[in-house]
């Protein structure tokens, strides 16, 4: 890629009906700029698995509320019905192989039809494990349960690391709730009951699941719901401190490192932490600024 292309990152969502969609637009807008390429995230990014958890038999709505923004309605956490054990807990398939993987064979009609540059990768976005429960599950039941959601949830990422070649596949993790819920205490009580350094850990530990000739980034998100974050994040101290303490926990390489700015922030004192952060050799580190689904805001300056 001639160095006077800059790069180009789409973190996930796209505002099209169809993956077809997807691929007919950005392939052709972005040949040669962007490594890899998401499918727009058609499913909902957790809503889709939130489903599969209200399915399951062994959850029951708690009598407890949240609420993302002031606007949009609340909804009740879900708890473990009385007298499950965690260690027996069933989870029901999330899908999100089966997208992936569907997703993957648009990606690749549209490649061989032209669309999309060779050498592209195709990029699966995805929420953390603790991100899914973190969104819809009382705290204190998260850390129950997690080890058994994280591997229900791994086995679905291993049959797309397992159906995808890796020399052709990108995968980000997405870092929303550990942010916005605990690190900025939006869900109150999950950080008192979900210490920082353990939130870091089990994102090291699904990135390291992750073999090394797949790229890898960390997008560090405060949400989006109805257009925008759902805490204005005041600099970049708080995302900062996490990816580094993130970082120290991994093995494996990250490819790129994402950060959100809000739209009026432009001055020093939001981009000052930056100066302490900590990235692997190669890694790219990103700072955007736009509405949702704004071309602007998938942009990544080098």
């Amino acid at each position: 890629m001639p160095e006077s292309r800059r790069r180009v990152l789409l973190i996930g969502s796209l505002p099209y009906k169809s993956v077809e969609e997807v691929f007919d637009a950005i392939g052709p807008a972005l040949g040669g700029y962007a490594k890899s390429l998401p499918d727009g995230e058609a499913q909902g990014w957790v809503n889709f698995p939130a489903n599969a958890l209200w399915k399951s038999p062994m959850f029951e709505q708690s009598d407890r509320e949240h609420r993302l923004q002031p606007d949009i309605p609340p909804f009740r956490f879900l708890r473990l019905k009385p007298g499950v054990e965690p260690a027996n807990v069933e989870f029901p398939s999330i899908g999100y192989d089966e997208i992936a993987l569907h997703s993957y064979e648009s990606f690749k009609a549209a490649r061989e039809a032209g669309k999309i540059a060779p050498g592209t990768r195709f990029q699966v976005s995805l929420p953390t494990p603790f991100g899914v429960l973190g969104v819809y599950v009382i705290p204190e039941d998260i850390t129950r349960i997690l080890p058994r959601f994280e591997e229900a949830y791994m086995r679905e990422v291993d049959t797309i690391l397992k159906s995808i070649p890796h020399d052709d596949l990108s995968m980000q993790w997405d870092i929303a709730v550990e942010i916005v819920g605990a690190l900025e205490a939006h869900t109150p009580g999950l950080l008192q009951l979900t210490p920082k350094a353990h939130l870091a850990e089990a994102i090291a530990r699904v990135a390291d699941r992750i073999p090394e000739e797949v790229e890898l980034g960390l997008h560090y998100c405060y949400g989006s719901p109805g257009g925008r974050h759902i805490i204005q994040p005041k600099d970049t101290s708080v995302m900062v401190d996490f990816n580094n303490m993130v970082l120290e926990r991994t093995r494996r390489p990250i490819a790129w490192v994402h950060m959100p700015v809000p739209q009026n922030r432009k001055d020093d004192a939001y981009f000052a932490p930056l100066r302490n952060l900590v990235l692997d050799d190669g890694t790219i580190a990103g700072v955007t600024s736009a509405p949702r689904y704004s071309w602007r805001r998938v942009m990544l300056s080098d």
